[in-house]
């Protein structure tokens, strides 16, 4: 797969419901509120970067007020297994999660979405498990 880029596979559900937010002639903001979550949340879902159970029921209920079907393909996000090696070579090291953002230069809260599954940064998980001397893939091959 190689480098990385900024265009991202964009699922038929999302624009599905890019589409139903035009020919409703709704903001993304609007939906959000009509389901009662935040709109960079509901974003996220629509672009398939959250994926987590709360997700699905938000997927269900932007399809209840959009009319929409479906569900966004999952996206790839760093595998249970990865992140639980991360913690550990994290206490071993008697690092915290602070200290490990600080060290990537990036925020907490973006590192805290990829160690707890829920967003996917292939360059910032080469950095972990380089600096970690992680062995294990994020992403195990074949999964589905």
């Amino acid at each position: 797969m190689g480098e990385a880029s900024q265009t991202q596979k964009v699922s038929q559900w999302s624009k599905d419901v890019k589409k139903a937010l035009i020919d409703k002639d709704m903001t993304l903001r609007k939906l959000a509120e009509d389901i009662g979550y935040g709109i960079t949340t509901v974003s996220m879902v629509i672009r398939g970067r959250y994926s987590n159970m709360t997700a699905k029921v938000i997927v269900e209920k932007i399809n209840e007020v959009l009319g929409t079907t479906g569900m966004p393909e999952r996206t790839d996000t760093p595998s249970d297994e990865w992140c639980q090696q991360v913690r550990i070579e994290l206490i071993k090291r008697k690092m915290s999660i602070n200290q490990l953002a600080e060290e990537l230069d990036v925020s907490r809260d973006k590192l805290s979405m990829i160690l707890n599954g829920r967003m996917m940064n292939e360059e910032l998980v080469n950095l972990i498990n380089e600096l970690l001397d992680i062995k294990m893939p994020a992403i195990p091959s074949g999964d589905d």
